[in-house]
């Protein structure tokens, strides 16, 4: 009896994973390991496209990297040391660049929040020039609050609540519901 029932659980068993593997099939009409498989190709399609860019970036900073090394050896020490100090002239002269336009925002960011108008408008206002910038701020505020107004007026606008005409009965409908 143990055996005819050990059986019985073992068929129970195999059953279950029938039906499981059943219900798995039918996912947009692919078998689990389909839908696997074209996961896995879009994903390697993703990833070969991705390292096709970045070795074609490598392949331009090498290139040019060894062109830079190839005007250096044949210059002699006087002018290479002019172009080092050019291009770090330049490096610093870009990062400057970016370092005063970010500042330029933030001191946007703070007169407009001095102001109560929305900061995220930063860095469409900054100026290197605080005159500049200030007469964008005053310019927007202006634009600003008459979009706020024309859009309150276009939302308030409509048909006025309606009156009833009909005479007023005596007392509370409520009360008089309930016999009172």
């Amino acid at each position: 009896m143990n055996e005819r029932k050990n059986k019985g659980t073992l068929n129970n068993l195999k059953e279950n994973e029938k039906e499981k593997n059943n219900a798995s099939e039918n996912n947009g009409g692919h078998k689990n390991n389909e839908l696997k498989s074209l996961i896995e190709k879009y994903v390697s399609e993703a990833v070969k496209n991705e390292r096709g860019l970045w070795e074609k970036d490598f392949e331009a900073r090498i290139s040019s990297e060894r062109e830079e090394a190839a005007k250096l050896a044949t210059m002699s020490s006087e002018e290479r040391a002019r172009a080092e100090m050019d291009k770090r002239e330049k490096n610093f002269e870009t990062e400057r660049q970016q370092y005063m336009s970010e500042r330029a925002e933030f001191e946007a960011a703070k007169e407009l929040a001095a102001q109560n108008l929305p900061v995220s408008f930063a860095g469409m206002i900054a100026d290197n020039d605080k005159e500049v910038m200030m007469e964008n701020i005053s310019i927007f505020k202006a634009e600003y609050m008459k979009a706020i107004e024309d859009g309150l007026s276009h939302r308030l606008k409509g048909n006025p609540p309606r009156v009833s005409r009909e005479s007023e009965q005596a007392g509370d409908p409520f009360l008089t519901g309930l016999g009172m």
